[in-house]
């Protein structure tokens, strides 16, 4: 199972490092705007929030022509790789 902590962790440490380099980017903003909203979400509200982001970010990200360093990179992919758990139905431990 894909727990709440893990995610937020996950995304804590993308927004941290992209402040770092990329602080002003259109994608950077949306990161933290939506993490800012799932840390404060639970349940149905969480997985919704989530799958959001899951289905803007790529398009943000492309829109921005943002370069991640190699770390970043690994981070994104983490996160976008839980995207195929499924919208609502997938065993995040809340």
């Amino acid at each position: 199972m894909v727990s709440k902590d893990e995610i937020i962790t996950t995304m804590t440490r993308l927004t941290d490092l992209l402040n770092e380099t990329n602080p002003s980017s259109e994608f950077t903003n949306f990161l933290a705007d939506s993490l800012a909203t799932i840390k404060s979400s639970n349940g149905v509200a969480f997985t919704g929030q989530l799958q959001y982001f899951f289905n803007r970010a790529p398009v943000v990200k492309f829109s921005d022509n943002i370069t991640f360093t190699p770390e970043e990179e690994k981070l994104y992919h983490k996160l976008l790789s839980l995207n195929e758990l499924g919208n609502n139905l997938w065993g995040a431990s809340l």
